[in-house]
C-alpha cells in the first residue's frame, strides 16, 4: 500500500533458468492497481472506517519487475466491474445473476476493457472468468446474414459455443433436467444445444425434519474435502 493508499498487487514469479533456450517468454506480467477515491468527512473513530470507491484494474506489464513501470501497451487494461452494485435490470446486472448458477458472485469476475477514470461510468463488457470452476468467457460481436448485429459470449474453453439466452432454449434443457438449475446453455452455430454444470459444488438433500429428505437440492460451494477430491480442472 503507497502513501495515497492505493494499493498494487504483484504477481507471484516463476521464473525459468535458461529461457533463451526454452523458447518461452517468462518475464511478461500482470500487476493489480486499486486506486481508492476517498469520500467526503473525516473519520473520527480512529479505526480506518473512512468510506472510498476502488478502482480495480489489472495492467499488462513488459517484464515481472516490481520497480519496473512498463506497461505493456499490445495488451489492454482491465478494470473489474461491480456486479454487487450494478442497477436491477442493467447487462452487467443479468450476466451477474445468469453466472451464479455457476459459482458464487465473488467469484465471478466481470473485466472491462474501456479506459475507466471513473467507478460510475459506462463501459464495455469484454471478458469474464471464474477462476475456481476454471472458465472464462470473451464477449464478441456478430453480424448476422441479414446484417443484424448480436453480441455474444463465447467460451474461451469450448470452442464454437457461445452463451444462449434464449428461453426456449432454457426451457427445452430444464424439461430435460428435471429440479437441478445450476446450469447455463451453451450453444454453436447451428443451434445446437450444450449444457455446463460445474462439478466443484457438493450437492445436498434439504432435512425437513429428523426423519424426512426433501426433494430441493441446495448446493455446496466450500466444501474444501469435495473440492480437494476433484483433482486438476
Amino acid at each position: 500500500q503507497s502513501e495515497d493508499d492505493n494499493i498494487i498487487g504483484y504477481e507471484i514469479s516463476n521464473k525459468i533458468e535458461n529461457v533463451s533456450e526454452i523458447g518461452v517468454d517468462s518475464e511478461s506480467s500482470t500487476r493489480l492497481k486499486i486506486t481508492l477515491a476517498k469520500h467526503k468527512g473525516s473519520d473520527n473513530s480512529g479505526f480506518c472506517n473512512t468510506i472510498a470507491d476502488g478502482l480495480v484494474q489489472r495492467i499488462a506489464m513488459v517484464d515481472s519487475e516490481e520497480e519496473s513501470e512498463n506497461v505493456d501497451k499490445n495488451r489492454p487494461t482491465l478494470t473489474l466491474l461491480n456486479i454487487a452494485t450494478a442497477p436491477a435490470g442493467s447487462l452487467l446486472k443479468q450476466i451477474g445473476m445468469l453466472l451464479s448458477r455457476l459459482d458464487n458472485l465473488s467469484q465471478v469476475l466481470v473485466w472491462s476493457e474501456s479506459e475507466v477514470v471513473d467507478a460510475q461510468q459506462p463501459c464495455s463488457i469484454d471478458i469474464i472468468e471464474l477462476p475456481r470452476v476454471n472458465l472464462s468467457f470473451r464477449a464478441k460481436r456478430v453480424e448476422k446474414i441479414d446484417g443484424s448485429v448480436e453480441h455474444r459470449l463465447y467460451s474461451n474453453d469450448n470452442d464454437g459455443l457461445y452463451i444462449s439466452t434464449s428461453t426456449n432454449a432454457r426451457d427445452l434443457v430444464e424439461k430435460l433436467l428435471g429440479s437441478i438449475d445450476h446450469f447455463i446453455v451453451l450453444q454453436n452455430e447451428d443451434n445446437d444445444l450444450f449444457v455446463l454444470i460445474p462439478g466443484c459444488a457438493l450437492p445436498r438433500r434439504l432435512h425437513v425434519d429428523g426423519s424426512h429428505l426433501s426433494v430441493q437440492v441446495l448446493l455446496d460451494r466450500r466444501n474444501q474435502e469435495w473440492i480437494n477430491n476433484m483433482g486438476e480442472i
